[in-house]
This record gives structure tokens, C-alpha cells and sequence, in this order.
């Protein structure tokens, strides 16, 4: 064998194992490549859950207030109304304070009484 028939077969070796090491990176990066696609995917799926629950508790964190704040004031309103009927019956039957109270009283218990059965 001569000198260059070594080289030759010394390089061809030296290729092959080259290309094997080359297959294998290629191979790991892609191994590497899916994990961290699957990372990226399971970080971002958490992310994207955490922001909508922000968004959520910041949405009751608003209506919540503002459902009691307009229950509050429909019930002032309903209030206002009833006392100014009770006003005018108040007139129209010439009653004094307690007999109007008297009054109010059993009819707001009968009005409950329809309302809640009791």
C-alpha cells in the first residue's frame, strides 16, 4: 500500500466519521428544536391563561361596583316613588304621621308576604 492509498483511505475514514458526526447534530438540534417548541407552547398556553383571568378579575372588579352601585340607586328610586304615593294618599285620606305609618306598614308586609310567601 502506498502512501497515498493510506492518505486516501485515512480521509475517506475521516469523511465518514465526519458525516456521522454531522447526522448526529443534525439529529440532536432536532430533538433540541421539538422540545423547545413544546416549551415555548406550554409557556405561552400558561401566559395566555394567566392573562385571561387578569382580564376576568379586572372585568368583576368593575361590574361588580357598578351592578351595586345601579341596584343602589333603583332602589332610592322605587323608595322615592313609594314615598311620594304614600304622600298623596296621606292627602287624600287626611290621615296624620302614625296612621300613614300604620298604614305603610301593613301594606309593605302584605307586599312581602305576596313576594316571598311567608
Amino acid at each position: 500500500m502506498s502512501i497515498w492509498e493510506i492518505e486516501k483511505r485515512i480521509l475517506e475514514e475521516a469523511a465518514a466519521e465526519a458525516e456521522k458526526a454531522q447526522a448526529e447534530c443534525e439529529h440532536t438540534v432536532a430533538q433540541l428544536e421539538k422540545v423547545h417548541a413544546q416549551n415555548k407552547a406550554k409557556i405561552k398556553g400558561k401566559l395566555v391563561h394567566a392573562a385571561e383571568q387578569q382580564v376576568e378579575e379586572a372585568k368583576r372588579a368593575e361590574l361588580i361596583p357598578a351592578r351595586l352601585q345601579a341596584r343602589r340607586l333603583i332602589l332610592e328610586e322605587k323608595q322615592k316613588i313609594l314615598s311620594g304615593i304614600y304622600k298623596e294618599i296621606k292627602k287624600e285620606k287626611k290621615l296624620s304621621g302614625p296612621e300613614l305609618q300604620q298604614l305603610r306598614e301593613k301594606s309593605e308586609v302584605a307586599a312581602s308576604e305576596i313576594l316571598f310567601g311567608e
